[in-house]
């Protein structure tokens, strides 16, 4: 079960107050593993951020195990970490790629950034 920040890892950074948005969160149920539509390898979908249950289990069941999870799809053998320099694009498969922003830049640096989304045919 996913939804806006409201797992573990959001209740610990954005306790009680997820902050005020126009735009409307719906539940979704996703499957804990899936495949990749081209590779067909297995794809742990649990982030700790989104991530609040699973179908059947209560949290204090569901929260522990989403905790587990999430270490081990962290841990140092699955993480690449970029040290950027000027003119660096970075590229990645958005279906099986849990990332986050390391925050290792000083907030006065201009920090621009574009996405582009390509969809395979």
């Amino acid at each position: 079960m996913h939804g806006r920040q409201t797992g573990p890892g959001g209740e610990r950074l954005y306790p009680g107050d997820k902050g005020k948005t126009d735009k409307v969160y719906k539940e979704v149920s996703w499957p804990a593993v899936t495949r990749h539509p081209v590779t067909g390898r297995e794809i742990l979908f649990v982030n700790p951020m989104h991530t609040h249950g699973f179908a059947g289990m209560t949290q204090e069941e569901a929260w522990p195990l989403i905790e587990e999870l999430a270490e081990h799809a962290t841990n140092d053998r699955f993480v690449y970490y970029h040290h950027w320099r000027v003119g660096d694009v970075l590229m990645w498969d958005e279906r099986a790629t849990m990332h986050r922003g390391a925050g290792d830049y000083r907030p006065e640096e201009p920090r621009v950034m574009l996405r582009t989304i390509v969809y395979p045919n």
